[in-house]
């Protein structure tokens, strides 16, 4: 079916917490038109002929991917595609980001960020630590989220957000501090100006430094009996000339609290990470909503506006200015409303183009300028999450220990630690083997979905494929590949179920499932 057009005017659409009235233009509407406008001229200046809008079926995969970070059941696939209506994606869109799973999703990405659950003692506060984000993600807009990181105190079990400062059962280093913060909230590797100036860039050691005194004051209790009672507190009496006698890193360099650009913490402030945290949050910084802008720009397209997403500086511009600027002002305009920024590029015809090549020879550039959808590599979580979708829950699935770690340890064996390129595919033969293997996906798994699908009597081979189909790669067969399979089940006799475990098998194992396109 052809794209239509987002309608401006609508009855009563609420969105991202706003109500938009009857004649009052919807704001992330408008918004993904001006996206259009700025790319589709670049495109243009270029002479680069864009590519078609993504069809239906491909458009439901990635925006269930991107929003819920899981593929759609074979439920919500037929419903969306068999609905007329001309305004169904925008408000597929609605839905997928008014539904909890929107918040997970995001807590387990910045979970995979923030921390890093290595040992089994540190998988009950990443466990908290996500639930926590979810919520606020769901519910909080992205300063305020900022804000409860970087400033919070107390105990971990009151308050997940101090998870962010500890590291084993003590504070997290205070450089490591410093380079999180500024890669993930400013969209600036100052780690590179540690030890010396920065080679290329204008950042100086005293720019590292004098943001990594904000962090000198955090401490952990020292009696804490479990590591569910690990807390966070503020000791004033810690700056970075006391540390740096109980052996800071080289190139230490003592400096007051010192925001990037120069201006040292005004006294009588409050805390450090309290003034930090307002400096960083405020609409007028020059980091904050870009950085974010950026960033959510990179995990829906695949690459940023400013590529690598998080070394923004003079020497490394974007490739659209003007667009970033614009997504940055809105972004913070909105208050910070991250549903409001996702939900304006979703709406957007350059998001829903399609990933399919066309013309070999523009193809690189159609990309590089977002005139066509990249190909992303699912994720660990995403591969396991909709594997669970097409087996069904390990503990439903006769014969399967469901253990309560089965998932993490899926994941750390798949690697997704920190932010890798999404368009990169670093698997190898030891995860094919480990998926194609597989008790849960591959083995009892598959032969449950087959069941399911074919427990209806009267059931042709030709509608079971085709639910295969629908179930695993969120889209009907195409007329060739309906052929190839006739000609394949009738080669299974008088079993057809081997017949369909086998084409189950062989559609979970294609590249098709394991990217995002």
């Amino acid at each position: 079916m052809p794209f239509m057009r987002v309608i401006l005017l609508c009855a009563v659409v609420a969105i991202a917490g706003r109500t938009f009235a009857a004649g009052e233009p919807d704001a992330a509407a408008v918004l993904a038109g001006l996206i259009d406008q700025a790319i589709e001229a670049r495109l243009s200046r270029e002479g680069v002929q864009p590519a078609a809008i993504a069809d239906d079926a491909e458009f439901l995969r990635r925006v269930y991917l991107d929003l819920h970070g899981v593929i759609p059941t074979s439920e919500q696939a037929e419903r969306f595609l068999t609905d007329s209506t001309p305004a169904k994606r925008a408000r597929l869109v609605d839905d997928l980001l008014a539904s909890p799973r929107y918040g997970e999703y995001l807590a387990d990405v910045w979970q995979g960020y923030l921390i890093s659950p290595l040992a089994d003692d540190r998988r009950v506060r990443a466990d908290r630590f996500r639930q926590w984000l979810a919520g606020r993600f769901n519910t909080a807009t992205w300063d305020r989220i900022t804000s409860d990181l970087l400033t919070g105190t107390g105990k971990m079990e009151d308050n997940p957000a101090v998870t962010y400062l500890i590291e084993g059962r003590l504070p997290r280093g205070v450089p490591d501090l410093t380079d999180l913060t500024s890669r993930y909230f400013m969209g600036v590797r100052l780690n590179c100006a540690q030890c010396h100036d920065h080679p290329f860039v204008g950042w100086k050691q005293q720019d590292f430094w004098g943001m990594a005194a904000f962090f000198t004051q955090v401490q952990t209790p020292r009696r804490a009996k479990q590591v569910y009672e690990l807390g966070v507190i503020d000791d004033p009496k810690v700056t970075l000339t006391s540390l740096r006698d109980a052996g800071m890193l080289d190139g230490f360099i003592p400096r007051s609290p010192t925001f990037l650009g120069g201006q040292e913490m005004p006294a009588g402030k409050g805390s450090n990470r309290a003034a930090l945290s307002a400096w960083l949050t405020a609409a007028d910084n020059p980091y904050f909503s870009r950085a974010m802008a950026n960033r959510t720009w990179w995990r829906l397209f695949g690459r940023g506006i400013v590529q690598p997403v998080d070394d923004m500086h003079q020497g490394n511009p974007p490739s659209h200015p003007e667009l970033l600027d614009l997504l940055a002002r809105r972004f913070a305009e909105s208050g910070f409303d991250l549903k409001f920024l996702t939900r304006s590029i979703v709406l957007s015809r350059a998001y829903q183009r399609t990933s399919r090549a066309g013309d070999a020879a523009a193809g690189e550039q159609q990309v590089a300028l977002f005139g066509r959808m990249s190909i992303k590599v699912l994720s660990a979580g995403q591969l396991y999450d909709s594997l669970e979708v097409v087996s069904g829950p390990a503990a439903k699935v006769t014969g399967i220990d469901a253990r309560q770690g089965a998932r993490p340890e899926f994941t750390e064996f798949f690697g997704d630690e920190g932010d890798p390129d999404p368009t990169a595919y670093r698997r190898g033969i030891p995860h094919l083997l480990r998926q194609m293997n597989s008790g849960q996906f591959a083995g009892r798994g598959v032969e449950a979905l087959v069941s399911r699908l074919s427990a209806s009597p009267g059931r042709s081979g030709r509608e079971v494929a085709s639910d295969l189909f629908l179930t695993i790669l969120s889209r009907r067969p195409t007329a060739e590949e309906e052929a190839r399979v006739k000609a394949y089940l009738s080669r299974s006799g008088d079993v057809p179920q081997a017949g369909y475990r086998e084409l189950a098998w062989v559609l979970i194992m294609t590249s098709e499932f394991s990217l995002n396109h």
